[in-house]
């Protein structure tokens, strides 16, 4: 009976040896190749502005991931949301989609959206722009 049970026990030793062997195995497999965008911040409060001008912002953002990161659209939620923004950017680099609103004719607090399409392993991220107009009570 000692002689079965040691045997059980040395066949489930040899079995747990050849499991860890084949996970160190896996962990040497050359990884995918992606394209990862991270922002610094998707959304960016402009505080309190007059409404004369634009109100202009820099998301910036850096490509984490292996492979040039290729921004194929960044399109604002209105017309009044304009966005430029580099093509391709290396692994490593890091740039900025510069995104301008125009607030003629709003009054208040605002938010306002740009979608940037890209080839990243988030295909779709949201950048917000949000603030409050105070123009000048005229008497």
């Amino acid at each position: 009976m000692k002689s079965i049970s040691l045997y059980f026990i040395l066949i489930a030793l040899l079995f747990n040896f050849n499991c860890g062997d084949a996970g160190s195995a896996k962990k040497d497999t050359p990884k995918n190749n992606f394209a990862e965008i991270k922002f610094v911040s998707e959304r960016i409060d402009v505080g309190v502005i007059d409404g004369k001008s634009n109100a202009n912002q820099d998301f910036k953002f850096s490509n984490a991931g292996n492979i040039p990161l290729v921004i194929t659209e960044a399109k604002g939620n209105c017309h009044c949301v304009q966005a430029k923004w580099p093509e391709k950017v290396e692994p490593g680099d890091s740039s900025i989609i510069s995104v301008s609103f125009d607030p003629a004719g709003i009054n208040g607090l605002f938010q306002r959206t740009v979608m940037v399409h890209s080839n990243a392993t988030r295909p779709a991220v949201e950048l917000t722009l949000t603030g409050e107009i105070k123009r000048d009570q005229k008497k």
